[in-house]
């Protein structure tokens, strides 16, 4: 396995680099960087056998830079073995690096690194101890060795986490859970995963005790893992009683769980579980910098779910990228980004709208109107006004006229009254749909000028009309709804 053979060859020269050479940091970087990309291609397992140290199988040359000082490192620390997950992440990859470069204490059997592993709490890497028994008080056997005997099931030792007091034995029951959580993904058991996960998140929230609650910190890091954190999200469908305790679980990983949400939703067929998905992202308020990069996805639904998302959040950051969409090829794509960009009112986001409104799809045009008016007195009623004047489609004036009346200027007033009248041409008679949007127009825009002009039409002939102006003025009368810039 190449990709194997070079990981340890940067792994074991980053050691080295941190143990001889500390201040040269561009090499320890572009180190890092390549175990990063190794990573990529499939796991790794390391340990010295027979005296040499080896990779997936394979003895590395003792030749090369670090490795003779790796193998003596981890004869030192009594290490049996270092796991790294295919796509190791590049935090997990330098700290277990690092705190395998410090200087073997005898006879302590790698405890102190063990310890140190413990705090920075790698999810990708896992480095196995040996554990010797020699002198070692035979009453304290069980309490050394616990780590090693796992419970039937993680209920037990849930039920004895409950009664721990101190934090070494905190550490073996968390200990034992992890490994039934990995147990429960490597099975499919995506609902025992979840269960699990989600009481330790609880025990974390109900801690007060500073050290106990470090300890469950730390398990919740080693448990936040693609595959662990896919089996949370996937079982929300299927377990609607218990959204508030998963969505927990997948808030306190943050960017981490918000992925595993935004995967779901991409792969899912059925509207009703896209749904589901759509609102726990909202509801997370996380993900923004995933579903940035979706926006370049070629499929278009993927592209359209994350421009959907992006507006619910409110991500402001995104206005630049959703601009862009408005040129997509695909309309489903277009009118999703044209809506998202009226929930965030950027200036960015004014100016796309307003190159929107010469869309080819109506739909499109509508909802840049909408969008554009977003905000009460907005430099948008010129824009608007003349884009009444070209639009053709009846749908699309409608909305421009509903838009002008939350714009509420003068001038989009004045013209809001001249569409609610009715022409004495008959060849110029317009609907009454026409001249209700009009008069919808009026009463949001609620100036003295829009209430005037609504009582002058409030003896219309058509009835649909004076219905029409009845609303506005009864709905005018209330206070104003309160929004949300």
């Amino acid at each position: 396995m190449d990709y194997a053979l070079a990981f340890a060859r940067h792994f074991s020269r980053l050691v080295w680099l941190l143990m001889d050479q500390p201040d040269a940091l561009d090499e320890q970087k572009a180190a890092l960087r390549a175990l990063v990309t190794l990573s990529e291609q499939g796991p790794v397992a390391m340990k010295v056998v027979d005296g040499q140290l080896a990779v997936n199988g394979e003895v590395l040359p003792p030749a090369l830079t670090g490795v003779q000082a790796l193998r003596t490192l981890f004869v030192g620390h009594a290490v049996a073995e270092m796991l790294v997950d295919i796509g190791a992440q590049p935090a997990d990859l330098v700290g277990t690096a690092r705190v395998l470069a410090t200087v073997a204490v005898t006879g302590d059997d790698g405890r102190e690194v063990d310890s140190k592993l413990r705090a920075i709490a790698p999810r990708s890497v896992r480095v196995v101890f040996r554990r010797t028994t020699a002198e070692v008080d035979p009453h304290m056997v069980q309490a050394f060795t616990a780590v090693d005997q796992p419970h039937s099931t993680a209920d037990q030792a849930f039920v004895e986490l409950e009664a721990a007091t101190s934090l070494s034995a905190a550490s073996r029951l968390l200990d034992q859970i992890i490994v039934s959580v990995e147990e429960h993904t490597r099975a499919n058991d995506g609902p025992a995963a979840a269960d699990a996960l989600a009481k330790v998140v609880a025990a974390e929230a109900a801690q007060t005790d500073p050290e106990l609650k470090r300890a469950f910190a730390a398990a919740v890091r080693r448990l936040s893992k693609p595959t662990a954190l896919r089996a949370v999200a996937a079982v929300l469908p299927r377990r609607r009683d218990r959204i508030d305790d998963y969505l927990a679980v997948l808030a306190r990983t943050g960017d981490a769980g918000a992925e595993a949400l935004i995967e779901q939703l991409t792969a899912a067929q059925a509207l009703s579980e896209r749904r589901i998905f759509f609102d726990a992202l909202v509801r997370l308020k996380a993900g923004t910098a995933t579903l940035i990069h979706m926006l370049g996805d070629p499929r278009w639904y993927v592209a359209r779910n994350a421009a959907d998302l992006l507006g619910e959040l409110r991500a402001v950051e995104a206005d630049g990228r959703l601009a862009q969409l408005l040129t997509h090829e695909d309309e489903r794509v277009r009118r999703a980004a044209a809506h998202a960009l009226g929930k965030l009112a950027t200036p960015a986001a004014l100016a796309a709208l307003r190159k929107a409104l010469v869309d080819p799809l109506p739909d499109v045009r509508a909802l840049a109107a909408g969008g554009l008016a977003i905000r009460r007195g907005a430099p948008s009623a010129g824009t608007l006004l003349r884009a009444l004047e070209d639009e053709a489609d009846g749908e699309v004036q409608l909305a421009i006229l509903r838009a002008l009346g939350r714009v509420g200027t003068a001038e989009a007033v004045l013209r809001l009254a001249k569409a609610a009248e009715q022409s004495p041409n008959p060849f110029k008679r317009k609907t009454s749909t026409y001249r209700i949007a009009a008069i919808q127009g009026l009463g949001e825009a609620r100036t003295p000028a829009a209430l005037a002009a609504l009582q002058s039409f409030a003896g219309d002939r058509d009835r649909e009309v004076r219905e029409a102006v009845a609303r506005a003025l009864a709905a005018a009368a209330k206070p104003e709804p309160t929004t949300l810039a």
